[in-house]
């Protein structure tokens, strides 16, 4: 039996919209927590993939061992990026956000990196 072009309308929208709310449905936005929220009680978040934002301490980039300290108001935090890439526009002080799994190490808390995104350079320039 054939559908009418109707029908056909009417099953390829139904799909459509059944789609386009299952992949609403599954991208649940992440809190992207500062490094000090995430020291107050880093217990909460151990073994947990967590997003964060902080500046990236002068000095604190060690290229050998693929870490370097994020820093906050009142805590500091070590970031492991050995698993990700470094993309354009990263440096030491500079603000950036991470996302990566958050656990403790012989008794230091570390953020193992997944991605690293930094903003535009131009936002951040002081307007001439």
């Amino acid at each position: 039996m054939a559908l009418t072009r109707r029908a056909r309308l009417l099953v390829v929208g139904l799909f459509t919209v059944a789609a386009m709310g299952m992949v609403l449905l599954g991208n649940e936005p992440q809190t992207q927590y500062s490094v000090d929220e995430l020291m107050q009680s880093p217990t909460d978040f151990a073994g947990e993939e967590v997003h964060i934002r902080g500046s990236v301490l002068n000095g604190s980039l060690n290229a050998g061992e693929h870490t370097f300290s994020m820093g906050g108001g009142t805590h500091n935090l070590t970031i492991d990026f050995a698993g990700t890439a470094v993309p354009p526009g990263f440096e030491e002080g500079r603000v950036v956000a991470i996302k990566g799994l958050f656990s403790n190490q012989g008794g230091e808390w570390k953020l193992h990196a997944d991605e690293i995104i930094t903003g535009c350079p131009s936002k951040y320039e002081a307007a001439s």
